[in-house]
């Protein structure tokens, strides 16, 4: 399992952005890994490569985070994946009840778990949609739609 964080430039904007990725590096680290962690960023974000060097820096050249989050899976393709956007907190227990989900894709608020067999079909909606604005949860809605791939809400 890879975890991708998807920073895109309106989150310039939030005061504790810096802490906030510490503590959430920090948790993904103790409990998935600290080889898999991959983050998209902005061209403007090229602090955090100091920070933060265990997190591998994919270049999100848009800014947004449709495009960031093709970016991210493309990359990512051939893994189960943890987006997450971290304009919300990640706690540990938020954490355990995704990765205690079993072979199910899951999506809360800002976090979502794609599984593997579905990842094509994720990368195939967003790959229409990277230009545009929106979020995990309208992402995948469109591929329940589209492809009848269904996900659970937690």
């Amino acid at each position: 399992m890879k975890v991708l964080l998807i920073l895109y430039r309106s989150l310039l904007e939030k005061e504790d952005l810096t802490e906030d990725l510490k503590d959430q590096v920090n948790l993904l680290s103790r409990i998935i890994g600290p080889d898999s962690i991959y983050a998209v960023i902005t061209s403007e974000m090229k602090d955090l490569f100091d920070k933060f060097p265990e997190v591998v820096f994919i270049n999100n050249e848009k800014g947004s985070f449709l495009y960031g989050l093709y970016k991210g899976l493309r990359k990512l393709r051939g893994n189960h994946v943890l987006v997450l956007d971290p304009i919300e907190k990640l706690t540990k227990e938020k954490l355990a009840k995704l990765l205690s989900a079993g072979k199910k894709n899951i999506v809360s608020k800002g976090v979502a778990l794609l599984r593997l067999m579905d990842l094509d079909y994720v990368i195939r909606t967003v790959e229409r949609y990277r230009n545009a604005e929106g979020n995990i949860e309208d992402i995948l809605n469109e591929v329940y739609q589209e492809y009848g791939i269904k996900y659970e809400i937690l």
